[in-house]
């Protein structure tokens, strides 16, 4: 009984200090473990046993009564494992490796004493993780070094096989921009970052990271796409970068990466480059067929680092310093120019036997000159990008006794950018009839600061392994978007063609806001080890808010159009307005269960068969409370007649009045706004997930995996009184088009008698859900016997069903679901069991639109041959986006959306752009001088140099060069990268 109470009293004590500290519930997943069961030659356990383990941390641990020590929080890299009992041969393993959120197990039988003193062991680490929670790839310094990529975490991602990306980067041509990914029926909201275990997704843009690069910083990437562990938060896609450090061992490096036009072929065909992509002087002259748009103009990585010990077994440094600048010329030969500036440095203590502290910098800058630039896009209309983003993170891990480890952090984000129009704030904009860009763009402008706060601990007991922990993050935003002003009448806004010289002019007011996301996790787990049989049961409580804060917008001035009456003036529409403070406007509570099982399938745990249930919550994000503000984006939009044959709409070529958008017309100074929040629950998915693990050989593992989504409880934000009824036939969309032929679409409308200024109401959307079913097989290779690889093949499909009418509101159909926050203004395809279809958004991906691939296959790897001659080659092979072709602005008479967006395919994904094969490969030259590397490395991308198209314009409305069915964008031509990389 008083060692039931002791044990009680124990994990008592345990949670109040975690607590205390308050911790993350991914505290541990930057780092893993190490679990040592130690026996005699006769198979019983040996308690007492001291084992000591040496690698880029050191630490000793005395195995308990049966016979087990734990080393947890264990930086990743090789171990060596020593273990001495009086009375028995010593035992050496040099060779453990510990990968990120894996648990290695290493079971020592040790022999009495003999002639032999002591056993070393060789034998590979095993490959197979037999408590494995999650689907999780972990990607190793050897691949991140050796293999040719371009060198950023999207490009390491879509190498999962259940990861698709917004784009295809060649060799670095996309450096200098965040892709938009998905992975298993989730959105891109889902997906969050961390570095060293610390959450610092950018909740402003959630989903995003704040900040950018050098790759050479980067000890290993782990990339979590599932499963039950309780650390993680969405059912989106976690990616944890962990960072080098510094050890007992010095060790350092530099590289210089380069490639420009001399080292690049031509895959444009010259019918295109003459209609798009010739802008170029040395393009023309060339007959089109050299020197054309699409193509990387200069590339340079270059920087260096270095790590060791201050004070041998006690205190560590490391640093880095690295800058990457690239330069790419758009189809039309825009060019887009970004600088990547990062710093990091790292410093660890071995306080005392017990205690490990640890003090982290990051600093990540990108300045960037024509951002956004596209073929609908031109140079000054493109942004200039500024502003760097800090981390800075303190952390304690204490080790109490044999069964209780506690890690506690706090971590500063200092976040936010810059996004300055190169066409400046006093020049007159317009969109023309072919859905390019003229004059200048939209200005932006934000700050979102990060505060985390997190502690979790383990509590071993017996069979038990039980997990608790805490964590807590804060994240303002604050954010000012403005347009330019018309030099003339000085009025922000900007011209829309429509069907040119007839056109709208749309007044649009400063859009300032205040934002503040708050999040609190507490989760409890307890894995119980039984034999070959693992069983993990955990539970996480999560708490979100997102908060308005007090924001002031200042009136459009009062210059009037000549002709309209004065309540349709823009300064009476759209005048100055204060917003107050709204705390917890969206106020999520969940209790998220979560359960596994592992069994080995053999005495030898080399096949390990998973089985699993974990649900989530939707990650809420920091600016969702933007919805029920009064300060909208908010415009005025006139009808005009341009009668000067300047394109643009002066004032007195207004002749009509055509509406507003985010104004009560009733009443324009209202302090209140028509949207509500009703009563929701946060949306949630439900995952079911069987898979297989197979140890074909040492060093060598394969794994498959099937999982089952299904998300329920989806938002969406319908208009305030009204239903899928209301919606009334308006008449039919006719026409014949390329690729589709004679389409006759039904349209629906809202009638007059719906209140414009009624607003919207958030919602959980009635019998409605949608399905995620995917597989995915992969095998991988650590590198041994001169050779490593890793292959991934996965196929996979995202429906939405609609179980009754209640789940429709619009039945026009378009080519898009509206995703939250956004208010209803697109219904999308609206077939039951058809794709969830998602346009990607920024980086001049506008026009992406992402549907699973049914196939996606990725391979990698190196052969070290003869002579310090390496080979490399990285391919990637998946089925093209989807082609939604549509209509854009189809008059309809709905009260509250009269011009819409109508599919005119007769299903989205009917058509597919051509499937993707991207093959790299590399020749490296190892010249070795004792501990010293220097590798001379020639890499190869697009090695076929394929030309697929990768974009069209699917707006039959889009007339032009860059008009309906025209290429916007294909693969960048193949290109070959000289580097250099000095390493110890």
């Amino acid at each position: 009984m008083n060692c039931k109470i002791g044990k009680a009293a124990a994990l008592a004590v345990a949670f109040v200090l975690a607590a205390g500290i308050a911790a993350t519930a991914s505290a541990q997943v930057f780092t893993g473990r190490v679990d040592v069961a130690v026996e005699d030659s006769t198979g019983g356990r040996l308690p007492g046993v001291t084992v000591d383990i040496a690698g880029p941390t050191t630490q000793t641990q005395v195995t308990d009564a049966q016979g087990t020590a734990h080393f947890l929080n264990l930086p990743v890299g090789i171990y060596t494992i020593k273990a001495t009992l009086s009375g028995f041969n010593t035992f050496t393993n040099p060779q453990v490796q510990v990968a990120t959120g894996a648990a290695t197990p290493v079971n020592i039988r040790m022999a009495v004493a003999g002639q032999v003193e002591t056993v070393n062991v060789t034998a590979a680490t095993p490959i197979v993780d037999t408590k494995r929670e999650t689907t999780t790839t972990n990607i190793t310094l050897e691949e991140l070094q050796n293999i040719p990529t371009a060198r950023d975490p999207w490009v390491v991602m879509q190498t999962v096989p259940t990861i698709y990306v917004d784009r295809v980067n060649v060799g670095g041509s996309e450096s200098g921009q965040q892709s938009n990914y998905f992975g298993k029926g989730s959105l891109t909201s889902e997906n969050t970052w961390a570095i060293d275990g610390v959450p610092i997704t950018d909740m402003g843009a959630t989903g995003s990271t704040p900040t950018y690069y050098d790759f050479d910083m980067f000890q290993e990437m782990s990339v979590t796409t599932g499963g039950a562990d309780v650390s993680n938060a969405t059912p989106g896609v976690a990616l944890n970068l962990v960072l080098k450090k510094g050890s007992n061992q010095p060790h350092g490096g530099a590289n210089f990466y380069w490639e420009g036009e001399s080292l690049q072929g031509n895959n444009m065909d010259p019918t295109l480059a003459k209609s798009i992509g010739g802008s170029s002087a040395a393009c023309a002259s060339s007959g089109y067929t050299e020197h054309c748009g699409n193509r990387t103009d200069t590339y340079k990585d270059r920087g260096f680092d270095l790590g060791g010990p201050l004070l041998k077994d006690r205190l560590w440094a490391w640093g880095r310093i690295g800058q990457t600048d690239v330069t790419i010329l758009t189809l039309t030969g825009v060019p887009d120019s970004t600088t990547l500036k990062n710093y990091a440095f790292k410093a660890d203590a071995q306080a005392t036997t017990n205690m490990r502290l640890n003090f982290t910098f990051f600093e990540g800058n990108k300045t960037k000159s024509g951002r956004g630039a596209s073929a609908t896009h031109p140079a000054e209309t493109t942004w200039n990008q500024a502003g760097p983003t800090k981390y800075y993170k303190g952390e304690g891990n204490w080790t109490l006794g044999q069964q209780l480890f506690v890690s506690g952090r706090y971590a500063y984000i200092s976040g936010g950018f810059s996004l300055t129009p190169q066409g400046g704030l006093n020049t007159a904009v317009y969109l023309d009839d072919a859905g390019s860009w003229h004059g200048s763009y939209v200005n932006y402008a934000t700050t979102r600061p990060q505060h985390f706060l997190g502690a979790d601990a383990n509590y071993f007991s017996g069979k038990h392994e039980i997990k608790f922990g805490f964590s807590w993050r804060k994240t303002p935003v604050d954010s000012l978007s403005n347009w330019p002003k018309d030099p003339n009448s000085q009025i922000p806004g900007y011209s829309i063609w429509n069907s040119y010289p007839s056109m709208y002019y749309q007044v649009v007011r400063d859009l300032p806001g205040g934002f503040e996301g708050r999040y609190s996790t507490m989760y409890v787990t307890d894995t119980i080890s039984l034999d070959r049989l693992t069983i993990q049961a955990g539970l996480r409580f999560d708490h979100q808010t997102s908060s308005l804060v007090a924001a002031q917008v200042t009136a459009v001035p009062s210059v009037s159009f000549p002709g309209l009456p004065a309540n349709q003036q823009p300064g009476y529409l759209l005048p100055q307005l204060s917003a107050a403070d709204v705390s917890n406007a969206y106020d999520f509570n969940v209790l998220s269960p979560r359960v596994g099982m592992t069994y080995a399938l053999d005495d030898a745990r080399k096949t390990i068969a998973r089985v699993s249930y974990a649900m989530f919550a939707s990650q809420l994000q920091a600016n969702a409370s933007a919805f029920i503000s009064p300060i909208q984006y908010s415009y005025a939009l006139y009808n005009c007649t341009d009668k000067n044959g300047n394109k643009l709409c002066d004032p007195s070529e207004v002749n009509g009045f055509a509406g507003t958008s985010g104004v009560n017309l009733t009443n324009p100074s209202s302090l209140t706004t028509a949207n509500k929040i009703g009563d929701i629950t946060a949306p949630k998915t439900h995952e079911f997930m069987v898979g297989l693990d197979h140890e074909l050989a040492p060093n060598f593992g394969v794994s498959a995996t099937v999982t089952l989504r299904r998300n329920v409880s989806v938002l969406w934000n319908p208009p305030i009184g009204a239903t899928s009824a209301s919606y009334l036939p308006a008449g039919f969309f006719d026409g014949t088009f390329a690729n589709v032929g004679t389409v006759h679409v039904p349209l629906y409308a809202l009638p007059a008698s719906v209140d414009p200024t009624a607003g919207y109401v958030t919602q959980n959307r009635p019998d409605y859900n949608q399905r995620y079913l995917g597989f995915e097989v992969s095998a991988t290779k650590r590198m041994a016997n001169h050779w490593m690889g890793r292959v991934g093949f996965g196929s996979s499909t995202w429906t939405e069903h609609f179980n009754s009418d209640a789940a429709k509101m619009d039945k026009t159909v378009g080519p898009t679901q509206s995703l939250f926050p956004s208010t209803l203004t697109a219904s999308g395809p609206l077939v039951d069991g058809g794709p969830v279809v998602i346009q990607t958004s920024g980086s001049g991906k506008s026009a992406i639109y992402l549907v699973p691939p049914v196939f996606q296959f990725s391979a990698n790897g190196m052969y070290q041959g003869p002579w310090g001659l390496n080979f490399g080659a990285n391919l990637l092979m998946r089925q093209g986006y989807a082609e939604p072709w549509y209509r854009s602005n189809v008059s309809t008479g709905d009260a509250l959306k009269p011009l819409k967006s109508v599919l005119i395919a007769q299903t989205a994904d009917g058509s597919r752009l051509p499937a993707v094969t991207d093959v790299d490969v590399r020749v490296e030259k190892l010249f070795k001088f004792g501990k010293t590397n220097v590798a001379l490395d020639l890499d190869v991308f697009n090695l076929f140099n394929s030309g697929t198209t990768l974009g069209v314009q699917y707006d039959a409305r889009k007339t032009g060069a860059t008009g309906y069915n025209n290429v916007l964008e294909i693969m960048q031509p193949r290109i070959a990268r000289v580097g250099a990389r000095f390493f110890f």
